[in-house]
């Protein structure tokens, strides 16, 4: 019953087969035992999937405002260029994963108490930068 190792074309087909049968009135477990996937897998699939456009799409009547989009963090340059942040070194998929699970989804924030966390193991981290670069200029 393992779907492990699928192609993203095998995924897509049989994430549209699941949509096609829940649409046809079949429940979970129906679909899960044709498709050969555990019925959590479907509901699972069934809540996230994206649904498939229409092909004429239709106007959608708007009637609150729409969100403005959080402002982008920037920092200035000595030059006086600003650009956005970027990261030294590329983060591991993994943790990336668990800081997303770790956010408020109300707020997109860190727990405070995680951030306090982070924030003084980069402090001794960079602490340490700071001593290692001073020594090595001391000893040149």
């Amino acid at each position: 019953m393992a779907t492990t190792h699928l192609t993203p074309a095998e995924r897509t087909a049989r994430d549209a087969r699941i949509r096609q049968l829940a649409d046809d009135g079949a429940s979970a477990r129906a679909i899960a035992r044709e498709v050969g996937v555990h019925h959590t897998t479907v509901a699972r699939i069934l809540r996230t999937a994206p649904a498939p456009e229409p092909t004429t799409p239709q106007p959608t009547e708007r009637t609150t405002p729409a969100q403005a989009a959080p402002a982008e963090r920037t920092i200035t340059l000595t030059s006086g260029e600003v650009r956005a942040p970027r990261l030294l070194h590329p983060l591991d998929p993994h943790t990336v994963q668990d800081l997303n699970c770790l956010m408020d989804p109300r707020t997109g924030a860190l727990p405070e108490p995680i951030r306090r966390i982070l924030r003084a193991a980069a402090n001794a981290r960079r602490t340490t930068m700071r001593t290692t670069a001073h020594r090595i200029a001391a000893e040149q």
